[in-house]
């Protein structure tokens, strides 16, 4: 009212709330509250109809809401009041953010009624931008989100400008793919979120992080080693006169099927010792920081490392098996198989169950 009519508030009087309305519905014929005002008029005249003696007002609050709007609404009810000599309030609103008032008025006298003005092709619109603009208001200024919603857009924004102007479009779709894609993993994956607690816990949390961080770096090394042995060995052996192994299964992908054997086994050869060099680390940064911590669960970390021991020779010797298929090779094969499932049986069957009732009293 007071923005699109310039009109001052309080507006009481039926006459001077049907001009108000008027002048309203001229500015804005979509307005809402032009057809609040009128119901509250046709309310009023029912009331008086009815013998109620009784007042009709218009009061406002404040565009930018909050507790700034409350009071002036409250001080404009209480002039009408004072003015009226009113006992009672009927309350007319389209609803929305008008309802938030209510407290207000019923601080300052009782509400009879309140009736809400509903358009027919408006309300649930209304509600919408509503929610809307309410999740909108949090992704922008509430830091927990708008680091995510403005911070990382506008990196990539920021960055990617300045490669095109270094006309470096390729590198800025690239550089645009990585960021994204680190997004999406660190919080599909929740890694901020571990990092930070494992921070949060003092020396043991950063002796696990160091651990975590150590054990990926060195399983990622080990699976580039195996694939760089694969390869090696790919491009040397001639699967026919003047065409390596590597050109051939690239050229006709159903060779795999001849070399796939040895492809598997060079790459798992190749990776096999520093991959298990990462999870037996970072197993042992578990198994200390639990040692630190004086928890139980260092029983479960010791019997993980035992288990990488126990599959790190089947794993070996499976390999060797791949590239060059033998007698040998399948015997000590199946000679590690039996040994580690005696062992595994001995582990869970006596070790593990006293290890799980002992874990049941520490709560952490």
């Amino acid at each position: 009212m007071g923005e699109k009519t310039h009109l001052d508030t309080p507006i009481v009087g039926r006459d001077a709330a049907m001009a108000a309305a008027t002048k309203l519905a001229l500015a804005d014929p979509e307005e809402a509250d032009a057809n609040a005002v009128f119901s509250t008029v046709k309310k009023f005249d029912e009331l008086v109809g009815q013998g109620l003696d009784c007042e009709v007002a218009i009061v406002c609050g404040d565009a930018g809401g909050g507790f700034g709007a409350d009071r002036k609404v409250g001080m404009e009810v209480s002039s009408v009041l004072e003015r009226t000599r009113a006992t009672g309030i009927v309350f007319v609103s389209d609803g929305g953010d008008d309802e938030q008032v209510i407290p207000v008025l019923q601080s300052l006298k009782p509400i009879v009624s309140v009736h809400r003005v509903t358009v027919k092709h408006s309300e649930t619109v209304e509600e919408t931008y509503l929610v809307l603009g309410r999740y909108l208001r949090m992704l922008i200024f509430d830091q927990r989100y708008s680091k995510w919603t403005l911070g990382v857009p506008g990196v990539i924004l920021l960055l990617a400008g300045i490669l095109v102007i270094s006309g470096q479009v390729f590198e800025a779709e690239l550089a645009t793919l990585l960021i994204l894609g680190g997004v999406f993993f660190i919080r599909g994956f929740n890694v901020d979120r571990t990092i930070a607690n494992l921070v949060h816990r003092g020396p043991t949390g950063y002796m696990r992080l160091f651990s975590t961080v150590t054990s990926v770096l060195i399983c990622l090394v080990g699976v580039v080693t195996g694939y760089g042995t694969m390869l090696q060995w790919a491009s040397t052996q001639q699967a026919s006169p003047g065409v390596s192994v590597l050109q051939a299964v690239g050229s006709n992908p159903s060779l795999f099927l001849v070399y796939g054997g040895k492809l598997i086994g060079y790459l798992i050869y190749g990776g096999v010792v520093l991959i298990w060099v990462g999870l037996a680390i970072y197993s042992a940064g578990a198994l200390l920081s639990h040692v630190a911590r004086d928890s139980v669960r260092w029983r479960r970390d010791a019997f993980v490392i035992v288990m990488l021991a126990l599959l790190f020779f089947p794993v070996d010797t499976f390999s060797t098996f791949l590239i060059q298929p033998g007698a040998v090779e399948s015997y000590l094969l199946i000679d590690y198989v039996l040994i580690g499932l005696a062992a595994i049986f001995v582990l869970t069957a006596v070790i593990y169950p006293r290890v799980r009732t002992r874990e049941i009293p520490q709560k952490e």
